[in-house]
């Protein structure tokens, strides 16, 4: 998934974790354990980009 920028540039390392799991797990054969372990990695990387994110009205 693609990182949103940060406004310091840096990219914190738990995030690029949660980007390398997610990278290795679309390459594996679909099955249900892959699916919930994908939503838990989407979760993670959306608490971990939370902060980035501009709140809208």
């Amino acid at each position: 998934m693609p990182t949103p920028p940060r406004p310091d540039g840096q990219v914190p390392p738990a995030l690029n974790d949660v980007n390398a799991r997610i990278r290795w797990l679309m390459d594996q054969p679909a099955t249900p354990h892959r699916t919930e372990e994908y939503r838990h990695l989407l979760t993670a990387w959306a608490n971990l980009v939370r902060g980035d994110v501009d709140q809208t009205a």
